[in-house]
Parts: C-alpha cells; sequence; structure tokens
C-alpha cells in the first residue's frame, strides 16, 4: 500500500467512527424517549432526527469496506486474512440492507421492511465480529504489527464477549440494546486502533521507500 492510500484510507476509516459516534451521542441526547437499555440503536430512525440515523447505516458500510481493503493491502496475504475480508464484506451488505429498510416499531406488527432490516442486522453483526476476530488472529501473526497486537487481541476479546451477552440476552430476555451499545464501542475501538496502525506504517513504508531511492542516487 502506498503512502497516500494508506493515510487516505485510515483517515476515512477514524472519519466514519467519529461521524457514527457524533451521530449517536446527538441522538442519545435528542431523542431521551428510546431507553438505552432496552431499545436498540435501529429505533432512532423513527425518531424525529431518524435521516441522520439513517446516514450512519451507510457510512458505516463504506468505512467497513475501506477497513477491509487497508487491511488486505497491509497485511500479509494469507487464507485468514481473505477469509476476514469476504466477512467486512458482509457485514458491510448487511449494513446497506438495514440502512435501506428501517425497523418497525418496537411492540408494533412485523412488515416486511422490518424483516429485511432485521436480516440486514443479523449479516452484520455476526460478520463484523467475525471479520474483527479473524484479522486480529492474521495480525498476531504479522511481526509489523507486534506494536499493536496486544492491544488488537484484548480488544477484539471484548468484542466476542459483548457479542455473546448481546446474543444472549435477546434469545433469554428479548433485549439486548444495552449489551449492543457496549459491542460497537469495541467494534469502533477496534478499528481505530487498526487504522492508526495503517496509517503509521504507511508512512514508514514511504519513509523507507525514499532512504533508498537517496541511496541509489
Amino acid at each position: 500500500m502506498t503512502k497516500v492510500n494508506g493515510a487516505v484510507g485510515g483517515a476515512f476509516v477514524i472519519a466514519v467512527v467519529l461521524f457514527y459516534v457524533t451521530v449517536q451521542i446527538a441522538m442519545h441526547v435528542l431523542e431521551p424517549e428510546f431507553n438505552p437499555l432496552r431499545v436498540p440503536m435501529s429505533a432512532y430512525v423513527l425518531g424525529a432526527y431518524g435521516a441522520w440515523m439513517t446516514a450512519t447505516y451507510f457510512v458505516l458500510a463504506a468505512g467497513l469496506l475501506a477497513l477491509a481493503y487497508c487491511l488486505a493491502t497491509t497485511l500479509r496475504r494469507r487464507p485468514l486474512t481473505a477469509t476476514a475480508v469476504i466477512f467486512l464484506v458482509i457485514a458491510a451488505s448487511g449494513a446497506l440492507l438495514a440502512g435501506s429498510f428501517p425497523m418497525d416499531l418496537p411492540g408494533g406488527t412485523l412488515t416486511s421492511a422490518g424483516r429485511l432490516h432485521m436480516v440486514g442486522g443479523a449479516l452484520t453483526f455476526p460478520s463484523w465480529i467475525l471479520g474483527v476476530l479473524l484479522f486480529t488472529l492474521s495480525i498476531r501473526q504479522d511481526p509489523r504489527w507486534q506494536a499493536v497486537s496486544a492491544p488488537l487481541t484484548v480488544v477484539a476479546a471484548g468484542v466476542v464477549v459483548a457479542g455473546a451477552i448481546m446474543f444472549l440476552s435477546v434469545a433469554m430476555l428479548g433485549f439486548g440494546a444495552y449489551a449492543q451499545r457496549l459491542l460497537v464501542v469495541l467494534l469502533f475501538a477496534w478499528m481505530v486502533l487498526a487504522a492508526l496502525r495503517v496509517i503509521r506504517l504507511s508512512r514508514v513504508g514511504s519513509d523507507a521507500e525514499q532512504a533508498g531511492l537517496h541511496a541509489e542516487a
């Protein structure tokens, strides 16, 4: 990956995270009637500022694709990395689907749009978690990523735990919004750490290339 591609790609991923988090914080402040412990973040689409929440799905999809590209072109090529890319592409596709069809009102009649939204969510979160987990395993095998391997592994472990809590809570209690928010925070923390490393590696690679050109001159 060139310096420009790495720096731009990493910066774009970080910008996606900042946009998503900013909108979510605003939604929690502007729409206090939604209980953050029980109501999923998708419900903000139904509020007065739903257009902003809808935008986060498409921005997230772009961010996941950008992250997949950055990591695929930075990490050493191996089946583990390729599989992780596939999962992030599936997660991005799920985000696009969920953003295209709003969820139904909690407790209301299930509509076709609501069903498609649920399918999108079912594609996004499991694939996002698996993509992060597989990329983490690949990163642990790449010497250039050792500086951030440990923190990424810790965050990835938290992602798996938060994901398990969310799915179990939904199955047993009928809601898991509190765990969903924790999961998203951890997923974004992982994305930012990975993006920062991509930016750093792109700069190191560019410096090494310039040093080689000067040596040849």
